[in-house]
């Protein structure tokens, strides 16, 4: 996850946002929308962070308990894999 640094950072690269969202445009190479875009993608990139980390524990957790419910109920159960032993 993110450290102290990468928080302190994505808080500046908000204040930066916040302050300069409505600045006035002066070219098609204006440096505070080159800044702004930077900003966002940091913002994007921590809310992603946010977001995937736990999407990605519990999509694990719920595929190995799939897995372990199709090995334990899909798998044919004979006579032989219970190593029955048949005598006549």
């Amino acid at each position: 996850m993110f450290h102290f640094f990468d928080k302190l950072i994505v808080a500046l690269a908000l204040l930066y946002t916040e302050h300069h969202i409505d600045h006035h445009c002066h070219s098609e190479h204006c440096h505070t929308c080159h800044h702004l875009h930077h900003c966002l993608d940091l913002i994007s990139e921590f809310c992603f962070e946010l977001v995937e980390a736990p999407m990605e524990f519990i999509c694990r957790c719920f595929l190995f308990k799939l897995i372990r419910f199709a090995v334990v109920i899909l798998r044919p159960i004979t006579l032989v894999s219970q190593k029955i032993l048949l005598l006549n």
